[in-house]
């Protein structure tokens, strides 16, 4: 009796492994025909027979059926991203789920085209879900999202790039300068745009010096960048290196040669590197292009004002110009105070006590009020 039911069950396992065979066969026949010539309802009937065929422990452990059903639902992940078809669980978790389930390295190896198939579809599939979210200003969704996307791609240079600039908009600096180092680290594919963030991370993290060493870097990597050779130029000013400045300024002034920031910029770094003729010449630039400008004559008059007084043999000619150009400066702003203190300077040391009263007195007149 025992012997006649052990042949029953025999014959009822052979039964199911030869349908669960079968059914496998026919899927991935319907995946094979998905495949040259892709349609949704081909992947469906796919679905169907892979589904059918997953029924017991035994089934969820087999090699070959989880990797038809990984590559029928990462396939369905991606082309039904609008998810119209009906499913017990979300295709993402379901591929995901296979992929999982194969930890064989020998039968890995042997289909390691397939499993490839598989991570890309499912890379696709959250490209998706990370553009959609980014599309609907969820960062955080997007974020979650392009994660996946990096830990399934082969090339994961475009899913970092997404990561850093996702990782600025949601505060997280400290990971956006990994991801941006990451970006930077690729000579062939990296961007100025990712030494210039890099750097404004680093400024904000109170790093001055690797905002500085980054933007060294993108300058040598890019010398011909105007953003990059600016940012180096504001850079080398805010830690007052105006002799670095000095010596970038007139590139800078080639892409820009009326820009009177960059002129006044380049007129203060000469002055401040005790090169007064160069200064002199560049406040004199400022006033050619807009003659009734307030820093250039200001600067140009207190830049002879001082020459004189630094000077052994105090020519008055320094002082005539000072007078000249601070007068002009004081016409355009007749309340600054710096202009009125120069002026005051000025008429002291020729003796105008007329004049050195009445700025006196305007002085008082502006700290009242």
């Amino acid at each position: 009796m025992n012997k006649i039911i052990l042949i029953i069950i025999s014959s009822c396992l052979c039964l199911t492994s030869v349908k669960a065979q079968t059914l496998t066969k026919e899927a991935m026949n319907n995946f094979a025909s998905y495949t040259q010539k892709p349609e949704i309802s081909t992947l469906q009937k796919a679905k169907k027979n892979i589904d059918d065929a997953y029924k017991t422990k035994k089934d969820s452990l087999n090699y070959r059926i989880n990797l038809i059903r990984g590559l029928i639902y990462s396939s369905l992940a991606y082309a039904d991203s609008s998810r119209k078809i009906s499913y017990d669980k979300d295709p993402i978790d379901e591929a995901l789920f296979a992929l999982d389930k194969l930890k064989n390295p020998k039968q890995n190896y042997e289909h390691e085209s397939e499993i490839n198939f598989i991570r890309k579809q499912l890379s696709n599939a959250w490209l998706t879900k990370a553009r959609q979210a980014s599309n609907s200003l969820n960062y955080t969704d997007a974020f979650n999202a392009y994660l996946w996307v990096d830990s399934l791609s082969t090339d994961k240079y475009l899913a970092k790039h997404n990561l850093a600039v996702l990782s600025e908009k949601l505060g997280h600096n400290d990971r956006a300068i990994q991801y941006y180092k990451y970006l930077i680290s690729d000579n062939n594919r990296s961007l100025p745009d990712y030494y210039l963030a890099l750097s404004n991370l680093y400024e904000q993290t109170r790093n001055s010096n690797n905002a500085l060493t980054v933007i060294e870097q993108g300058r040598k990597a890019f010398p011909g960048n105007k953003d990059l050779l600016f940012k180096q130029i504001n850079t080398y000013a805010d830690n007052g290196a105006y002799e670095m400045v000095s010596t970038l300024v007139e590139d800078a002034l080639e892409f820009s040669p009326e820009n009177l920031d960059l002129i006044y910029l380049a007129g203060f770094s000469f002055e401040m590197i005790g090169k007064t003729k160069k200064a002199e010449e560049y406040y004199k630039k400022i006033i050619s292009v807009e003659q009734n400008n307030y820093e250039g004559n200001y600067a140009l008059g207190l830049l002879y004002l001082n020459s004189y007084l630094k000077s052994s043999n105090k020519d008055k000619s320094l002082l005539n110009n000072s007078r000249k150009y601070l007068i002009q400066a004081g016409e355009i702003n007749p309340n600054a105070i710096n202009v009125l203190k120069s002026l005051s300077i000025l008429y002291n040391i020729t003796g105008n006590t007329i004049e050195l009263q009445r700025i006196k007195n305007k002085l008082s007149q502006i700290t009242i009020n």
